[in-house]
Formats: structure tokens, C-alpha cells, sequence
């Protein structure tokens, strides 16, 4: 009896051991090691690669293609007579992308204002990360513009060249998803004119920012401002004027639709950084339409 009860005594002290023993050892089999990081680009810094009439650092997917339709209708300095610049003569302009890569995104778009035909492309030269490795994100955006009206819009016709139609837009853009609802993105630019009327530059320097802030899953509000910098040669009034935009932007995976008010109806780059004249204090405020549709 005295010899079972030392069994039994044994056994148990072996089996406390052992269960002791398995909750504390280590489970391999699930451990990761505590410096991993997640070093994905971070997702969705904007809701499209276009914001009023600016670019964002945002790329579509590789192998996808946008249509874009931008619509800005005429100020509202007339009042009711044309419905606040609905029944104004308004400004569009059609475009499509091609996402090359996902670094590279080539695009073409018309535009009635001055019959204007653009070449584009934009390239991200970094991305920023979500482990925060890459803190922000920086692309590069370039275009050639042809614009196709009548030879008596440039000059005498015996100087009359081709080239004269021709101007060109280069823009770098640093931005910062700084939290799931806050985006901004500051940008600086370079456009030249390789022919203007008297009184207007051939070379325009601009500064840019946009801003995005997140108030549901699928709308948010955006702002933008353009601002000319250094000092223009041309009579005050040819001088650029900054443009103030604010609005809502909706979207899904597959479409983007934006609606807002501007001091500018110029939808290529270049011509309304450098041509921009409307102010909010004149009355020359005017609503805009932006629709991107992605494949």
C-alpha cells in the first residue's frame, strides 16, 4: 500500500512537471519577429489621379485605362441671366489614360478652350511606405500641348512657324498621407510658352497645394490653391491670378466624381497658371465638374 501511494505520489509530481513545462514553452510556430514592417506603398493618398484641374501623385493601376471628362461652367458675375454661369459658355475637356507600369502613366486629352490637343505623362519617383520608411511620396508630371487655332493667332503670317503652337508644363509633386482621413500634397511647376501675345511671359513659375479630408468611406472634401510666383514683367492686368477651388469628391473602385467651385476655367495646366485673370472679388467664381471612369 505504502509503495502505491509512492507511485502515485511520483506520477503526479512528474505530470504537475510536465503541464508546468508546456505553458510555458514558447509557441515557434506562430512567433514573427518583432522588427518586421509592413513596407507596401500606402493605399489610396488621393482618391484620383486628378483634383480640379491639378495632378496628384495618386497612379492607376498597371494595365488600366481612365476616361476623364472635366466641365467647368462660365462665373456667375451675370447673376440670373444665365443661371449663375450654367447657360454661360462653358469650358470641357476630354481625356484618356494609360497606366503603362505602376510607376508610369501616359495620356492624351482635348480641350475646346483654344482647340488645345495634350500629350502627358506622369512618373512616381517614390512612394511612400506604410511601416514609414519612405515618409512621403514624389512624382513627376509632364505635358506638350498643341494648340490648334488659326495661324492669325500667332503673329503676322510671314513669321507664322508651327512650333509657335506649342508650349510645355513640368511639375514635381511631394505628398503625405498623414492619416486614414488627411492627405496633402504641395507641388511646384514650370510652364513654357514657346510663343505669347504681348504682355503675357513665355516662362510662369507656380506653386500648388491639395488637400484631402475623409468625412465617410466614399466622399470626401477637397481644396486646392494655385499661386504664380515670381514676379511677372506683364501689365497688371494680363498678370495670373491664384485660384482658390474647394469641394466634394465621391468614389468607388471604379469611379470618381468631383464638384466644386473655382476662380478658374482653364483645364490644361499651363494656360490657367499662366492666363488665370478671374478673381472671387469680381464675381468670377464658377461651379466645376470633374468625372474619372477607370477599366
Amino acid at each position: 500500500m505504502n509503495l502505491l501511494k509512492r507511485t502515485a505520489t511520483v506520477a503526479f509530481f512528474a505530470l504537475s512537471v510536465l503541464t508546468v513545462s508546456a505553458q510555458v514553452k514558447p509557441d515557434t510556430t506562430q512567433a514573427k519577429p518583432a522588427t518586421e514592417k509592413d513596407n507596401r506603398p500606402v493605399k489610396d493618398i488621393f482618391g484620383s489621379g486628378l483634383m480640379f484641374d491639378q495632378q496628384t501623385v495618386r497612379q492607376p493601376l498597371p494595365g488600366s485605362f481612365e476616361i476623364l471628362i472635366q466641365h467647368r461652367f462660365g462665373t456667375i458675375k451675370n447673376g440670373i441671366q444665365d443661371l449663375y454661369g450654367i447657360y454661360s459658355s462653358s469650358n470641357v475637356r476630354l481625356g484618356v489614360n494609360w497606366a503603362l507600369t505602376k510607376y508610369l502613366t501616359l495620356g492624351f486629352g482635348t480641350t475646346r478652350y483654344y482647340k488645345l490637343q495634350d500629350f502627358n505623362w506622369k512618373v512616381a519617383l517614390l512612394t511612400q511606405k506604410r511601416s514609414g520608411s519612405m515618409p512621403f511620396s514624389l512624382s513627376y508630371y509632364g505635358n506638350i500641348v498643341i494648340d490648334g487655332r488659326t495661324k492669325d493667332n500667332f503673329g503676322p503670317p510671314e513669321t507664322y512657324k508651327y512650333v509657335h503652337r506649342l508650349s510645355f508644363f513640368n511639375q514635381l509633386m511631394i505628398a503625405r498621407k498623414f492619416s486614414n482621413a488627411f492627405s496633402l500634397q504641395a507641388a511646384a511647376s514650370m510652364s513654357y510658352f514657346n510663343a505669347v501675345n504681348p504682355g503675357y511671359d513665355n516662362v510662369n513659375y507656380d506653386l500648388t497645394f491639395t488637400g484631402k479630408y475623409k468625412i465617410t468611406s466614399k466622399m470626401n472634401l477637397i481644396g486646392g490653391y494655385d499661386l504664380p510666383v515670381l514676379k511677372s514683367n506683364a501689365p497688371e492686368i494680363f498678370k495670373p491670378k491664384s485660384n482658390l477651388s474647394l469641394g466634394i469628391e465621391i468614389g468607388s473602385p471604379t469611379h470618381t466624381f468631383e464638384i466644386f467651385v473655382a476662380n478658374s476655367d482653364y483645364l490644361v495646366n499651363q494656360y490657367g497658371l499662366a492666363y488665370n485673370t478671374n478673381t472671387y472679388k469680381h464675381n468670377g467664381i464658377l461651379v466645376g465638374l470633374n468625372i474619372t471612369v477607370r477599366f
